[in-house]
C-alpha cells in the first residue's frame, strides 16, 4: 500500500522554479506553459527585494516554462521535464543576461544546446564573410579559425528524453526545404509526429509551426488560390481524421489551424471548421473553448461574454452591470501609438453618445499603473485595467489581436458591430 501510495504521489508530483534575478527588485513575472499550440498564463507573481521569487508549476509537466516581464519584452525559456529549476540572471535594459542554471538536468542542458546552436550559427554563416576580408596570414583570421575550432568540440548534451526530442523536433520545424520532393518528405515526418508523439510535443512550444509548415508543404506548386484553398481543406480534413477531432491532439490541431491560417484569404474555409468544432458534443480542450469563443463573439446579434472587474470601477462590478441603451467597449492601451490618435476623437464622441444613453467601457493592456492613470485622467467613461498586458481579461474571448479594438453592443450586450475606429460606429 505503501509502495502504491508513493507511486501515485511521484507520478503526479509537481515541481517549482526558483529564481533570482538581480536589477529586478518588487517586479511583476508572468508565468507561462504550454499544453497545445500556444502558452497560457499559469501565475502571476512579485519578486521580493533581492529579485527572488518560487512558483510551483500546478500540474505535471514536461515542456517549456516561459517567464517574462509584465510588459512582455524580456522572456526567458526554461525546459523541464517535471524536474525542480533554479536559476540567477541579470535585467538591464529590458533584457535578461548572465543566465545560469544551478538545478535541472534538462534546464542546464536546454541552455547549453542554445548557446551550441549560437555558437554554431556563427561558424555556419558569419565567420565564411569575415573570413573573407582578411588574408590566412592574419592574425584576426587565425583567431576566428581556432574559434571554429573551438566551437566543432562543444558537445552539448542531448541525451536527456525532452531535450532530446525538443532538439529533433525544432530541427524539422526550422528544416529548409526547397522543391516538391523534400516537401512531401517532410510532410510525412510532421504528420508521423502529429498523429504518434506523446505530450513532449504540446509542451514543445512548436506544435502550431509544425501544422503550418504540414500546409505550406501541401501546396508546393500550386499557381492559383483556387487550388491553395483546396489543396489546405483536402490536408485540414485528412488531418482532423487522423489525429481524431474527439481527442485532445485532433483539437490541438484544430486549434493550430484557427492560430495559422489567415482570415483574409481563408475565411470560408475556417467557417467550416468552426461549425465542426461548435458540433462536437465531447469534451473540448480550453484552448478550442477560447478559439469558438472568439468566434463566436464576432458574429453580430451574438451576446458578447462578461468581463467580471477585479475591483469595483465606479460601483460597477462588470461589463453586464453596466445598464445603456447601447454600449461601446474599447480595447486599448497608453503605450499604444493609435489608440493615442483614436482616444481624442473617442472623446470628442462621448457625450453625445452619453446623452443618447449609451456608455463607453474602456478595457486596457496597461502594464504601468502611472501611465494608466496619467492616461485616463480626463477621461470620462468607465475605465478599467488589471495592469496585465496581453493577458488582460476579455483578450481571449472577444478575439482581441490589436489595439484599439471597438466592440458596439445593443442594451443586452449582443454585438452590433466590431470596429477599430469610433468614426465607423458613429454612423450606427
Amino acid at each position: 500500500m505503501l509502495v502504491l501510495f508513493a507511486v501515485s504521489f511521484t507520478l503526479n508530483a509537481q515541481f517549482k522554479v526558483n529564481g533570482e534575478i538581480q536589477g529586478y527588485a518588487n517586479q511583476s513575472i508572468m508565468v507561462r506553459i504550454f499544453n497545445g499550440p500556444s502558452d497560457k498564463l499559469i501565475n502571476r507573481l512579485t519578486t521580493d527585494t533581492k529579485g527572488k521569487f518560487s512558483v510551483k508549476i500546478p500540474e505535471k509537466y514536461s515542456g517549456l516554462v516561459r517567464l517574462t516581464t509584465s510588459s512582455g519584452t524580456a522572456a526567458i525559456d526554461i525546459l523541464s521535464d517535471n524536474e525542480n529549476v533554479s536559476f540567477t540572471t541579470k535585467y538591464e535594459n529590458n533584457t535578461f543576461s548572465d543566465l545560469t542554471f544551478s538545478e535541472g538536468k534538462t534546464a542546464i542542458g536546454f541552455q547549453k544546446y542554445q548557446s551550441y546552436e549560437g555558437f554554431n550559427d556563427l561558424k555556419l554563416n558569419v565567420f565564411p564573410m569575415i573570413k573573407s576580408l582578411y588574408s590566412k596570414e592574419d592574425k584576426f583570421y587565425q583567431a576566428v579559425m581556432e574559434e571554429e575550432e573551438r566551437i566543432s568540440k562543444l558537445n552539448p548534451v542531448t541525451d536527456l528524453p525532452l531535450l532530446k526530442y525538443y532538439i529533433q523536433t525544432n530541427d524539422l520545424a526550422n528544416a529548409q526545404v526547397d522543391g516538391k520532393p523534400a516537401a512531401e518528405i517532410h510532410k510525412t515526418k510532421i504528420l508521423g509526429k502529429l498523429m504518434t508523439d506523446n505530450t513532449y510535443l504540446e509542451g514543445s512550444g512548436l506544435m502550431s509551426k509544425l501544422v503550418l509548415d504540414y500546409l505550406r508543404y501541401s501546396v508546393v506548386g500550386a499557381t492559383s488560390q483556387e487550388e491553395i484553398n483546396s489543396i489546405v481543406e483536402k490536408e485540414i480534413d485528412d488531418l482532423l481524421a487522423k489525429t481524431d477531432l474527439e481527442t485532445p491532439r485532433g483539437q490541438n490541431v484544430l486549434s493550430s489551424v484557427f492560430l495559422v491560417l489567415p482570415q483574409e484569404q481563408f475565411a470560408s474555409l475556417l467557417e467550416k471548421y468552426y461549425a465542426k468544432a461548435n458540433a462536437l458534443t465531447c469534451e473540448i480542450t480550453d484552448e478550442l473553448k477560447a478559439s469558438l469563443t472568439a468566434h463566436n463573439t464576432i458574429i453580430p446579434g451574438n451576446q458578447v461574454p462578461n468581463i467580471i472587474f477585479k475591483e469595483p470601477v465606479k460601483g460597477f462590478k462588470s461589463l453586464y452591470d453596466v445598464k445603456a441603451d447601447k454600449k461601446i467597449v474599447i480595447f486599448w492601451a497608453s503605450w499604444c501609438p493609435a489608440c493615442q490618435d483614436e482616444m481624442p476623437f473617442v472623446k470628442e464622441y462621448y457625450r453625445n453618445f452619453k446623452q443618447s444613453g449609451g456608455e463607453i467601457v474602456s478595457i486596457s493592456l496597461d502594464f504601468d499603473d502611472a501611465a494608466f492613470k496619467e492616461a485616463t485622467k480626463d477621461f470620462e467613461w468607465i475605465n478599467y485595467t488589471e495592469l496585465m498586458h496581453w493577458d488582460t481579461q476579455g483578450i481571449v474571448e472577444f478575439g482581441v489581436t490589436s489595439t484599439p479594438t471597438l466592440f458596439l453592443l445593443d442594451k443586452d450586450n449582443k454585438l452590433i458591430k466590431k470596429s477599430n475606429h469610433i468614426s465607423e460606429l458613429v454612423e450606427l
